[in-house]
């Protein structure tokens, strides 16, 4: 009966919302990818809201149902409440709407055919894939990493022919994509056309020169790790199709933040620093958190680490290669869920004394034993999947601050607390 109610919820909502805006000629920018996808959508936000009446929906509402409550102004579902959902469908069909010029739209795929759900929803005419890396690999998700590529390609296959097609030239899965629409490429290889040379990191900053058309632009941006160029030259990619500058991009982008959870850097206790990168992991995120601790110096480096879910048949392995990476980076492991014995045996097989190295089911259980073994000056990487994982909640027993949990970390919502 639930599953019937919410068929029929989402199939209401997303009517509703593919009308509205139909209605208000809204042009549609689409975002996907296997990871950064927020973050992109996030700093193309930053950088046309200065000139246009733009949208983007938030937090994570990238499914059927949660793009078309974002779209039609709702930032909660109903849960399992079926009066809330009345309520929402009240709001939904009867309160009047704002309407935008455009609309940036992460959208993700859990399944094969998830996007052109989607799509059906939000047409785009702009188009951007980021990455495709192996992740929802799961009972009944996608079969492999080809599989993926193929759901992702929707994306920009399906472009009508005036249309854009933004794609990362550095992932050779998407550089392989095809597409009627006009390509734009970026990367950091030739001859991507949004380019990044000089890359360098800091514990405050990300910078790089980008080249576009003839054109050279420095940028520096409050990021961690090299890695994070490819969020900062999609959203530049997007916003170069709109008449924005090379140099109004790298203006905007000097006091872009990332969203919770997404590696920004937290206060913790005993003088100490947090990398807050518990909102999701993958074994290609995870590799790259790992490269940024070993950049970054400190007294001592601690690697706090969640199981990465829906992995499928690569689950082992990955949690293995993980182990293995932070035995070389890390003075003390602490890995957290349903495969840290992975975790923790692939560090062992590295060579880390088992002296170093502490398992843990629940997150906030290992927040309670890092606690009490934090020394000055320790760096702290903590990143992990959400669900069964939820390092955010390690990530408040130590930080500094935690009255400020609400806006640096994420899932804070009520509804989150409940899980």
């Amino acid at each position: 009966m639930k599953a019937v109610f919410r068929f029929i919820i989402t199939g209401l909502l997303a009517f509703r919302a593919r009308r509205h805006l139909k209605k208000g000629h809204t042009r549609i920018i689409a975002i996907t990818g296997s990871m950064g996808k927020t973050s992109t959508k996030e700093a193309a936000y930053t950088i046309l809201k200065k000139r246009f009446n733009v949208f983007r929906n938030p937090k994570g509402f990238n499914t059927e149902l949660g793009m078309s409550l974002a779209i039609l102004g709702e930032n909660e579902s109903g849960f399992s409440s079926a009066k809330a959902w009345l309520r929402i469908l009240k709001r939904a069909f009867f309160n009047p709407k704002p309407f935008y010029g455009q609309a940036i739209l992460e959208m993700g795929a859990d399944h094969p055919g998830d996007l052109r759900k989607l799509m059906k929803i939000a047409p785009p005419s702009l188009s951007v894939i980021t990455h495709v890396a192996p992740v929802h690999l799961g009972s009944g998700q996608f079969k492999d990493i080809a599989d993926i590529a193929r759901e992702k390609s929707t994306l920009i296959k399906n472009l009508p022919a005036e249309g854009v097609a933004i794609v990362n030239f550095d992932d050779l899965l998407v550089r392989a994509m095809e597409t009627k629409a006009r390509r734009v490429t970026y990367g950091t290889e030739e001859p991507a056309m949004l380019r990044a040379t000089a890359i360098s990191s800091t514990a405050k900053n990300l910078r790089f020169t980008a080249h576009f058309d003839g054109q050279s632009q420095e940028f520096t941006v409050p990021l961690l790790g090299k890695f994070q160029v490819y969020i900062c030259l999609a959203a530049t990619a997007i916003a170069l199709q709109f008449g924005v500058t090379l140099k109004e991009c790298a203006e905007t982008l000097k006091t872009f933040s990332l969203p919770p959870g997404r590696m920004n850097p937290i206060d913790g206790i005993s003088n100490t620093m947090v990398i807050d990168g518990s909102y999701n992991a993958s074994p290609y995120t995870m590799a790259r958190s790992l490269e940024l601790l070993r950049e970054l110096k400190a007294g001592r480096k601690i690697a706090a680490l969640g199981t990465m879910n829906e992995l499928g048949e690569m689950t082992k392995k990955a949690h293995l290669a993980v182990g293995k990476q932070a035995a070389e980076i890390a003075n003390l492991l602490i890995a957290v869920g349903p495969e840290a014995a992975h975790i923790k045996q692939g560090a062992v097989d590295a060579g880390m004394p088992e002296s170093q190295i502490f398992t843990f089911l629940d997150s906030e259980e290992a927040g309670h034993f890092l606690k009490e073994h934090i020394q000055p000056k320790d760096l702290i990487l903590v990143k992990g999947s959400q669900n069964r994982v939820r390092m955010e909640k390690l990530v408040k027993m130590i930080m500094e601050k935690p009255e400020d949990a609400p806006k640096l970390l994420c899932r804070q919502e009520e509804a989150w607390g409940k899980i």
